[in-house]
């Protein structure tokens, strides 16, 4: 299936891309609400062992192991799993899809952490990762994930054709010409109401202190958007009980257009 949690087609394999994740993840960070300190406060109280779903680079999982908690990551992207090796060799990653996989233990929280679950862009095989999630929660065990609450405004057949530039960000290091700065722009979207699909158009320059382009590369970024209904619908199909849901990370009631962050519990 192109655009889905099968195929990894958003992060090349030594891309600007992949390489600047963690630049970009960090501005987002500071802009909006930080989620990790409500991963690692949630896994301290699991206890453990902890299991992220598209894990990345890596970073809420060592902020995890940084507590003293147990935890494992799996990703379907190379690219970003040689970033977390790289980064965290101490800790264990897992080359996986996130709807069909089986490590042959379980854990008492699993989490899905910035959106991650939105990145599988067919229904069913949503349900079949919550259904595999369950599968590999200890009894009376935790999964807990965010998404974004759509604006129905912005998924319209017609997308967004309007393009944002972020501000110039350094260079990860190792990558690149000396001097030379890196420009991020969020180009058009698009949109498919009938599948709740959207397609993100992302473009990275490298730039040299004269604003010369020296490499230039278009990434696509597909996703799916969820109505809380459907989320809800969907937890309860897949067996979790206990199902909680919030629009913030500080357990605010839920509100349109905000955050969606789940806690649902597999019985006892």
């Amino acid at each position: 299936m192109t655009g889905s949690s099968k195929v990894d087609s958003f992060y090349p394999q030594g891309g600007l891309n992949a390489a600047s994740y963690d630049l970009r993840a960090d501005l987002d960070r500071k802009l909006f609400e930080d989620p990790i300190p409500f991963y690692r406060d949630i896994a301290v109280k699991s206890g453990g062992p902890v299991l992220e779903l598209g894990c990345g680079t890596g970073r809420v999982a060592a902020a995890i192991h940084e507590a003293g908690i147990a935890i494992e990551g799996l990703d379907l992207s190379d690219a970003m799993l040689t970033q977390a090796r790289t980064k965290y060799p101490d800790m264990v990653w897992h080359k996986g899809d996130m709807c069909d996989f089986d490590l042959g233990r379980r854990f008492a929280l699993i989490i899905i952490p910035f959106r991650g679950f939105q990145e599988i862009t067919d229904g069913e095989d949503q349900k079949r990762c919550l259904m595999t999630a369950s599968d590999h929660l200890l009894p009376g065990g935790m999964l807990v994930l965010d998404l974004i609450d759509p604006d129905l405004r912005y998924c319209l057949p017609e997308g967004d054709p309007e393009s944002v530039e972020l501000p110039l960000f350094p260079m990860p290091e190792g990558v690149g010409a000396q001097d030379s700065r890196l420009r991020i722009t969020a180009m058009e979207r698009t949109s498919d109401p009938l599948t709740q699909r959207f397609e993100e158009h992302w473009r990275f320059d490298e730039i040299d202190p004269s604003g010369k382009v020296l490499r230039c590369e278009d990434c696509w970024h597909h996703m799916r958007w969820v109505h809380r209904s459907e989320m809800r619908l969907m937890l309860e199909i897949s067996g979790f009980i206990s199902v909680s849901e919030f629009s913030d990370f500080k357990g605010s009631p839920p509100r349109y257009a905000a955050n969606q962050v789940w806690m649902a519990k597999r019985p006892d």
